[in-house]
């Protein structure tokens, strides 16, 4: 039968499932370990893909293809069913991020990184197109940028130059807006549009964001039609030769050596100072260019739509991920009048914008979550329970400066993703982080304090209570005679109680979120993945069991810089 999602230590094919990296439209990519213990990446297609007699067809002779090329840029195909229920292939395990989570948590590449991206990029597709595949779905999250440089990965959708389509008829496979035109029309993949797709890539990985937008997902096609880029803060050589590449019309496309040509000399030279009445213009048959005198026309940019007879739904949003879709369905606004043309009508971009939302569109770019680690956070607390018990002075100093300290970080980059999310991703990122912190940790403090006076005041509350129970005589505290300071086991634990709840009410107290969040960063770098929450969580114990032997065999308390309290 067939299974929707693998939990970790599943069986498949002989090979154990080890954990999710990540889903598109074809299929769930696993990392996973085979008999002899060795890494490797499985994907298993969903089972409306899987049962598919024509897919199951193109994959054995695709894995026949992909096997016989041996590339340092292609991720090795080793093994592959076609003929199971559970239809998978395995490829090897590349180490590294993704493009886009390198571009996410590192920034923009800058020229000499967008140069070796480009050049690796280039003759991995060549070697690729070499062995008679067509990779067909190139997008940053299938270019893992490794050490020995960029891996291209994911071959589930690549298909051999002479197979059928893979979709039905007016449907097409693939992610909006790293699609070639051509494809978007119906027609057959090939080079040229695997080396659209590449150009796409280098405009992500030097802007940070989307080559054309990502909503709503009618105006990403209506702009990779028209090509209309966005370009914005790139120099102009290579705007100039990125723009090129990304020409609608495959013959009107600038060369891929002649954008890597372009590329090489941004690097060597650095861009071109543009006088004020001049502008560069390169060509497909030219890399250094002609100067055009004036300004340049201004241009609008438009894209025909087909008019179909079914009108099949289409996503509000380009979330990156592969699809089918029908790239000729467009919805028509309830407010719009719309030319009857047979042979199509084209729309200003605009228009198809104000027609979806009226908010601002934004960069596509997705804000990595805050986890939660409640096994190091219990880890935390025994730990501030056990020194506040024999320390609790130094403890709540301690764990304020703490608590300072985490809201000041999580401020400062939750600030930095928002201006990711408006604006993309920016290589002063970091520096306006820096630069932003004192003000971060102004407002960490005041933040601080309305969870401060709640509880200070909880405490206190609690330590009078006890105090008049000890007064009045209905409670004894062992080891501790009246007229003297608290000591002895029964002082201890009160004293560690008393701690942890006013470290609770600080923790989930007035404006606390804050605290939380910024825990949860600092521990996302200071103790990533399962493996550094284990070592922390160790750790943590670790320290609690000093202090835990401590209280067993009567270590006195240590009140400074508390004053010494006595016993009525």
């Amino acid at each position: 039968m067939e299974r929707i999602g693998l939990e970790p230590g599943s069986e498949i094919g002989g090979y154990t499932v080890v954990a999710p990296l990540g889903s598109g439209g074809m299929g769930t990519v696993y990392r996973a370990v085979d008999g002899g213990g060795d890494a490797v990446a499985l994907k298993l297609l969903h089972p409306h893909v899987g049962s598919d007699a024509v897919t199951r067809d193109r994959l054995r002779r695709e894995v026949h293809a992909l096997q016989k090329l041996k590339h340092p840029g292609v991720a090795a195909v080793l093994d592959a069913e076609a003929d199971s229920t559970e239809a998978f292939l395995v490829t090897e395990l590349v180490a590294g991020d993704n493009l886009e989570e390198h571009v996410r948590e590192r920034g923009t590449l800058d020229a000499e990184e967008l140069l070796d991206l480009a050049e690796g990029l280039r003759d991995t597709l060549v070697a690729v197109h070499g062995a008679g595949v067509v990779h067909r779905d190139l997008k940053p999250s299938n270019v893992i940028i490794g050490d020995d440089g960029p891996v291209l990965i994911d071959f589930g959708l690549a298909q051999a130059a002479d197979d059928s389509k893979l979709t039905s008829d007016g449907l097409v496979l693939g992610t909006p807006g790293y699609l070639a035109p051509e494809l978007l029309d119906g027609e057959e993949p090939d080079d040229a549009s695997d080396f659209w797709g590449w150009a796409a890539v280098l405009v992500f990985a030097a802007t940070g964001r989307p080559p054309f937008g990502s909503r709503p997902l009618e105006a990403v096609l209506a702009r990779a039609r028209s090509g209309d880029v966005d370009l914005d803060g790139l120099g102009p050589l290579t705007a100039t030769a990125l723009r090129g590449a990304l020409a609608p019309d495959a013959a009107d496309r600038t060369a891929p050596d002649d954008v890597v040509a372009a590329l090489t000399l941004v690097v060597a030279e650095g861009e071109p100072v543009a006088d004020e009445t001049e502008t560069t213009v390169l060509t497909a048959d030219d890399v250094v260019g002609t100067t055009v005198l004036g300004p340049e026309p201004a241009t609008v940019a438009v894209a025909p739509v087909v008019a179909a007879a079914a009108v099949a739904p289409v996503a509000a949003a380009n979330d990156g991920q592969t699809r089918a879709f029908d790239p000729t369905a467009v919805d028509e606004p309830e407010d719009e009048e719309w030319e009857d043309d047979p042979e199509g009508v084209d729309w200003i971009e605009e228009d198809l914008d104000a027609s979806e939302e009226p908010e601002p569109e934004g960069s596509g770019y997705e804000r990595p979550p805050a986890l939660r680690r409640w096994g190091t956070l219990l880890a935390a607390a025994l730990l501030l329970g056990s020194a506040g018990a024999l320390y609790p002075g130094i403890a709540l100093v301690v764990f304020v400066l703490v608590v300072v300290v985490v809201r000041t970080i999580g401020s400062t980059v939750e600030a930095m993703y928002g201006r990711r999310e408006r604006a993309g991703v920016r290589r002063s990122d970091r520096p306006i982080a820096v630069a932003t912190a004192p003000w971060h940790l102004l407002r960490s403090v005041v933040g601080l304090l309305p969870s401060l006076v709640v509880a200070t005041s909880i405490v206190v509350i609690v330590l009078g209570v006890s105090w008049w129970l000890i007064g009045n005589d209905h409670w004894t505290v062992g080891g501790s005679p009246s007229g003297q300071e608290p000591q002895g086991l029964t002082a201890t634990i009160l004293v560690g109680a008393l701690v942890l709840i006013g470290a609770a009410v600080v923790w989930w107290g007035p404006l606390s979120l804050m605290t939380r969040t910024g825990a949860r960063r600092v521990l996302a770098v200071v103790a990533p993945g399962p493996l550094g929450a284990l070592v922390a969580t160790v750790i943590l114990l670790a320290a609690s069991a000093v202090f835990i032997v401590q209280i067993l065999t009567g270590a006195p308390i240590t009140w400074a810089p508390l004053p010494t309290p006595v016993l009525p």
